[in-house]
């Protein structure tokens, strides 16, 4: 074989072993964004999942509000109730003392009419 001959014949092995190398390169780069496809799936379903679980959080928290916002009334009326405790009391007596007066004069009245007295 001449020189010339072997000279383009090492040339096309050189060219070839570079097309291997570059072959497996972009192989090994193909699978790497295989990988990260498989690993930005993951995370949008995991961002999925946390947007879901922060709408519940946000939804609680304003059912909590409105919860404190109705316990804070009824405390409202409750206050109210007691402070007019004492008036009830007071009309309360009244009421019994009334009731026990006209039940003192029914039987007066009765008791006189039937003579016993």
């Amino acid at each position: 074989m001449s020189d010339g001959k072997k000279d383009v014949l090492d040339r096309r092995a050189a060219v070839n072993d570079g097309f291997n190398q570059l072959d497996k390169r972009l192989e090994v780069l193909h699978n790497d964004v295989s990988d990260m496809k498989d690993v930005l799936k993951s995370l949008t379903s995991a961002v999925t999942r946390l947007a879901l679980i922060e709408e519940r959080q946000a939804q609680a928290a304003a059912a909590q509000e409105r919860a404190f916002r109705a316990l804070e009334g009824v405390e409202k009326r409750v206050s109210e109730i007691e402070k007019r405790m004492p008036e009830q009391d007071k009309v309360a007596k009244y009421v019994d003392m009334f009731i026990t007066a006209l039940a003192v004069a029914t039987l007066l009245y009765v008791a006189k009419h039937a003579g016993m007295l």
